[in-house]
């Protein structure tokens, strides 16, 4: 992923989706909260916070609370619109339970970019509001529908 010439590994990514879901919920974060959250020791996110904050991601301090610069945010925000579009994608069109289609979507949205997010984007749109059989109704949410009642909802 590339913001303003900036690549992140994937535990980068990882630690800005987790602060930001924190701040989200209590407009910061700790240490001890993001390595619960993650399950991996304190050391691993001090050390993980020096770098994003010599990367200018982060807003950190010791024993301090922890939140996003707005740099962080914007690659936080775009994080969180991959994954929203691809856990859609998954849910609603192909007819994939929410938790499994959220654990795909984790795992894809480092992997795509914001071109192909909007177009993904886009497409499903098109499949939900354009494609109409004759009587009105939408073939692809009637498979949907048809394919999670055949599965009970699994994949």
């Amino acid at each position: 992923m590339a913001e303003k010439n900036i690549e992140l590994t994937l535990n980068q990514q990882n630690y800005i989706e987790t602060i930001y879901s924190l701040c989200l919920a209590h407009e910061h974060a700790h240490v001890k909260a993001i390595a619960e959250k993650l399950n991996i020791k304190m050391a691993s996110v001090t050390e993980a916070m020096q770098g994003l904050t010599s990367l200018g991601l982060v807003n950190y301090t010791v024993r301090q609370t922890i939140t996003l610069t707005p740099e962080g945010e914007v690659i936080a925000l775009e994080l969180h619109r991959r994954h929203a579009v691809l856990a859609e994608f998954y849910r609603e069109i192909l007819g994939c339970n929410p938790d499994k289609a959220d654990e795909i979507a984790c795992r894809v949205e480092h992997d795509i970019d914001p071109e192909l997010r909007e177009r993904l984007s886009e497409f499903m749109r098109f499949l939900k509001e354009e494609i109409k059989l004759p009587d009105g109704s939408n073939p692809v949410m009637e498979f949907s529908k048809r394919y999670s009642a055949k599965t009970n909802g699994g994949v």
